[in-house]
């Protein structure tokens, strides 16, 4: 309100001053023309050059208007589809989050259609398509991130990684994660170590999986009863696969280490012991067990 005041005080003084001047000037302007003559007082003749400046510069508006209409008309065009597809693309996101998979394709595939995010829109949708197990359907919507987003190929290996470890195909998973380390380049992200994880114990490559959990840490984001219990399971397969071998069977369960022996462990490890014949080393090893639980 105070800015306003001003500004009309201001144009009001404006005002009184050019009114004074023009009521204190006597001069006049003639403009010749052939036989044609035409004198005019010299306040006028300014008034008449600022009236035709300022309906020029109208005019000039009006033209700049119209030229530019197609293209504001294609700008608000592209705006409206755009609009329309960030519409259909948050949709797609909700109705997945939902549950709704049916749902959430078709709104992906009309973002798509709308040319709104459409390598988000292909991953959404092979999102949605594993939520119905439909392993066709998310393999081609897969197939089309790289083709409509090439930065988002890493995203996509990861979400096959995951598709194909969650129908037990674990050595193709491994080399699709392969590929994807190599797009992203380490650190990788959380889900994808939990998804080489879960795809090194179902190809039971328990040492693989044993390097893999040490080598995490807490910032990798996985948590720590996920990474137990990996390490248990790595643990037990090598124990049965030494079944056999009462030796190595002992040798391996006694440089097993404390932080690693859980009460779970011990107790699989001791069922494994009752059903061999009982020697030096299974007595060693039945030690080492009654130890750690003692602990």
């Amino acid at each position: 309100m105070r800015k306003w005041l001003l500004w009309g005080l201001l144009l009001g003084t404006l005002a009184v001053v050019i009114a004074g001047l023009m009521a204190r000037n006597e001069g006049y302007a003639l403009i010749v023309w052939s036989t044609w003559r035409v004198e005019m007082t010299l306040n006028f003749l300014v008034l008449a050059i600022i009236a035709t400046l300022v309906a020029g510069a109208v005019l000039l508006k009006l033209l700049q208007g119209v030229v530019q209409l197609p293209a504001r008309l294609a700008r608000f065009r592209i705006l409206r589809r755009q609009r329309r597809g960030e519409q259909a693309f948050m949709s797609s996101l909700r109705l997945l989050l939902e549950g709704h998979y049916e749902a959430s394709i078709k709104s992906a595939e009309r973002a798509r259609k709308l040319g709104y995010a459409r390598g988000y829109a292909d991953l959404l949708a092979a999102r949605a398509a594993q939520g119905l197990d439909d392993a066709d359907r998310a393999a081609v919507w897969l197939g089309r991130v790289e083709a409509d987003d090439a930065a988002l190929v890493a995203a996509r290996l990861e979400q096959e990684a995951e598709m194909l470890v969650a129908r037990r195909q674990y050595e193709p998973a491994l080399q699709v994660l392969e590929l994807a380390h190599r797009q992203t380049h380490p650190p990788s992200s959380t889900a994808a170590l939990r998804t080489e994880l879960r795809a090194l114990l179902g190809t039971e490559r328990w040492e693989d999986v044993l390097v893999q959990v040490r080598d995490l840490r807490p910032r990798d984001g996985l948590p720590v009863t996920f990474l137990a219990s990996c390490r248990r399971q790595a643990h037990l397969g090598i124990l049965r696969h030494y079944r056999s071998d009462q030796e190595r069977f002992s040798m391996y369960l006694t440089q097993i280490p404390p932080q690693e022996c859980d009460a779970d462990l011990l107790d699989a490890a001791d069922a494994m012991l009752s059903r061999m014949v009982a020697d030096s080393w299974t007595a060693k090893a039945r030690s080492f067990i009654d130890t750690q639980k003692n602990r």
